[in-house]
């Protein structure tokens, strides 16, 4: 599976995806307020570094599977569901962002 198809799968099929974006952002906002004056961010700044964790957490997901199916030629994309659902894939991701905590 390519990247860009995985993080459509994901996007799809995982709730953990919405809610890791969202505590992202709300990471980086608490992390602004904390700033003082120039220092402090700006909207799109902000946004930014939280759609950069984001792509993070979902490269680092992408990175562990393909350590292990890597990308076949045929069939790319049924043998990386076939493994996902083998290893409750989805539900591990959504419980793992259920449980991170951003410091």
């Amino acid at each position: 599976m390519l990247y860009h198809e995985f993080k459509e799968y994901l996007e799809e099929h995982a709730t953990g995806t919405e809610s890791f974006a969202k505590k992202a952002l709300e990471n980086e906002l608490k992390k602004n307020k904390k700033r003082s004056g120039k220092a402090k961010w700006n909207d799109a700044k902000v946004q930014k570094a939280a759609d950069d964790a984001y792509k993070r957490a979902i490269t680092n997901a992408y990175d562990q599977i393909k350590a292990k199916k890597g990308v076949p030629k045929y069939n790319r994309e049924q043998v990386w569901i076939d493994f996902m659902e083998e290893v409750n894939f989805i539900e591990t991701f959504n419980e793992s962002v259920d449980e991170a905590d951003f410091e």
